[in-house]
């Protein structure tokens, strides 16, 4: 590996992902921009997957395999590659989406020219029978549709979905710091905590409407897998983690905002979701009570303040 330090580097996590992994490590190979580095961490895969992934890191230098002994989950694994990625940005890449081939080019050219922490762009859902085609197609027009020097305003949709995808953007290190993922979210959340977490400290931000990511959708994706009480784990925790840890990083309006929208989104995912998929109704009211009794009430509107109250009570 050259000493050169990398401008940018990409961390993969993979598990049980042959299908797919060779598409993306393809999509990381043809970038226009090659001083990079690819951090690639197979969670303990029990495919063929470390066949695929060799073969890249035997052509290219700049490929890096990690293996874990353990299936430690994807929080763990990207902390893993955070733990040795040296680029000046980081970026991150599921093994089951692709980069189109001028996504860090452009990327790294917002984020230099700007002085933006983060700079991300916009994504293309494809299919499952999508596959990545080498081109020499890196031609990109800078474009930067949005900025801001309050990153926080961005999780504040209702869901905040498409903001808290950590792989269509990268990051300034300085800004992700001895910030890392939480293991502890291992079916869900790992991405709008790590936002939390860091957002905080950003300056600015910068976005384009130029595509940066193919993002596969297909059965064994976590939003369209066959549904688990796992699923519903993570609420307490990510409530929790919320009270004890971020209260004092953001103010009074953010978390007003924050918290009307994320009861009511508690509300639909333990109440109708169970219904829908008639099962796992007692998880999911385990999770309301215990999600209720983290959440600060002062922040809820007066009929969302009775009902987590109510539910707060319930055993």
């Amino acid at each position: 590996m050259s000493k050169t330090v990398p401008d940018i580097s990409v961390i993969v996590v993979n598990y049980n992902y042959a299908k797919y992994i060779g598409d993306a490590l393809e999509s990381i190979k043809c970038q226009s921009l090659e001083n990079i580095e690819c951090i690639i961490i197979d969670d303990a895969s029990t495919d063929n997957s470390i066949q695929i992934i060799r073969k890249y890191t035997q052509q290219d230098k700049r490929f890096i395999l990690i293996q874990q002994t353990s299936h430690d989950g994807v929080s763990a694994a990207r902390n893993r590659g955070l733990d040795i990625a040296r680029g000046r940005y980081i970026a991150f890449l599921d093994s089951d989406d692709c980069f189109t081939e001028y996504a860090l080019e452009m990327l790294l050219h917002m984020a230099e020219t700007t002085g933006a922490d983060m700079a991300g762009g916009a994504t293309n859902i494809v299919a499952d029978k999508f596959r990545f085609i080498p081109s020499k197609n890196h031609t990109w027009i800078p474009n930067i549709s949005g900025s801001s020097n309050n990153p926080s305003r961005f999780l504040l949709a209702p869901l905040a979905s498409k903001w808290c995808w950590i792989w269509r953007r990268i990051y300034r290190r300085e800004l992700i710091g001895n910030t890392r993922f939480r293991p502890e979210f291992k079916t869900f959340g790992d991405d709008l905590t790590f936002m939390l977490d860091i957002c905080y400290r950003a300056n600015l931000v910068v976005e384009t409407q130029n595509i940066s990511v193919y993002h596969r959708t297909h059965p064994g994706t976590i939003t369209s897998a066959e549904f688990s009480p796992q699923y519903f784990e993570w609420f307490p925790m990510y409530f929790r983690h919320i009270r004890k840890d971020l209260l004092d990083k953001y103010d009074f309006v953010f978390w007003r905002m924050f918290y009307q929208n994320t009861f009511t989104y508690l509300m639909l995912e333990t109440i109708y979701k169970p219904k829908k998929f008639g099962q796992y109704q007692t998880d999911a009211k385990s999770a309301l009570i215990a999600s209720c009794r983290e959440i600060p009430r002062r922040y809820l509107r007066l009929k969302q303040k009775f009902l987590c109250w109510f539910l707060s009570c319930l055993k």
